[in-house]
């Protein structure tokens, strides 16, 4: 199902705004609310959000690839 894919951001912003985002992270929700001004402002860590949308049933349909350019 790769065709309805969206990237991290794009599903972050959709996740945040829903009603009762972070309900089922690790976090409570004064750090949510701190981690969602942080997203807004452009300066959230990649890996909060992936443990946001994993908590909230988001899966990873295609791995990060990298490679090195000479």
């Amino acid at each position: 199902m790769i065709d309805k894919a969206k990237t991290l951001d794009e599903c972050f912003k959709e996740l945040i705004l829903k009603r009762g985002w972070s309900k089922n992270s690790p976090y409570d929700r004064r750090t949510a609310s701190r981690h969602k001004k942080q997203f807004l402002e452009g300066t959230l860590p990649d890996e909060f959000k992936r443990i946001y949308l994993q908590s909230a049933g988001y899966t990873i349909v295609q791995p990060e690839l990298w490679r090195q350019e000479l």
